[in-house]
C-alpha cells in the first residue's frame, strides 16, 4: 500500500510539473493580441538593466517568445528560438526579443548557461508586459512586422522547425 501512495505521489507531481501551458485549467485562455493586431507599448529589462521598449519593433523583422523555464514546453521551444537567432543574429533587420515570465534573473540566467544559449533574453518577474497579450498560456510565439503588427503567432507550442520558422521571418521582407 505504501508503494501505491509513492506512485500516486509521483503521478502527481509529474502531471503538475508537464502541466505548465496554462496556468489555471479553468480559465479560458484569452488572447488580447492577435494577428493583425499592433504590438501593445511595453518595457522590459535585461539583466544588465538595459531597456527593451516595443518601439524598437519599428522597421524589423521581430520574433517574440514569452516563456518560463519551468515550463517543458518552452524547453523544448527555446533551442529552435537559438538556432534561429544563430542565423539571424547578424541581420540588422532582424529582432530577437524572448520574455521570461515571473522568474529571477538568476534562474534564467542559470539556464541559459546549462543550456548554452547566446540568444538575449527579458525579464518580466509581474508579467505586466505578459497580459498586454494574454491572460495565460505559455510558450507565446509571435511575428511582428516592420509596422509592429503580429503577422503570425504560435500559442502552448511551435510546430515549425527553426528552417520554417526564419523562412517565415523572412517572408516579410
Amino acid at each position: 500500500m505504501h508503494i501505491n501512495k509513492i506512485f500516486l505521489y509521483i503521478f502527481s507531481l509529474s502531471l503538475l510539473l508537464f502541466s505548465c501551458i496554462k496556468d489555471d485549467e479553468s480559465e479560458a485562455v484569452i488572447n488580447y493580441v492577435n494577428v493583425n493586431d499592433q504590438v501593445p507599448s511595453f518595457a522590459v529589462e535585461d539583466t544588465a538593466g538595459n531597456t527593451f521598449n516595443s518601439k524598437h519593433f519599428l522597421d524589423k523583422q521581430s520574433l517574440l517568445v514569452f516563456f518560463g523555464t519551468y515550463c517543458s514546453d518552452c524547453q523544448k521551444v527555446l533551442p529552435v528560438v537559438e538556432e534561429v537567432w544563430k542565423e539571424l543574429k547578424d541581420d540588422p533587420k532582424f529582432l530577437l526579443v524572448t520574455i521570461s515570465r515571473e522568474e529571477s534573473a538568476e534562474t534564467v540566467t542559470q539556464y541559459w548557461k546549462d543550456n548554452r544559449f547566446t540568444m538575449p533574453f527579458y525579464l518580466d518577474p509581474k508579467r505586466s508586459a505578459f497580459e498586454l497579450f494574454a491572460n495565460n498560456t505559455i510558450p507565446r510565439i509571435y511575428i511582428i512586422g516592420p509596422d509592429t503588427k503580429v503577422v503570425w503567432m504560435s500559442v502552448e507550442s511551435l510546430d515549425l522547425s527553426a528552417k520554417e520558422l526564419i523562412q517565415k521571418i523572412k517572408g516579410l521582407k
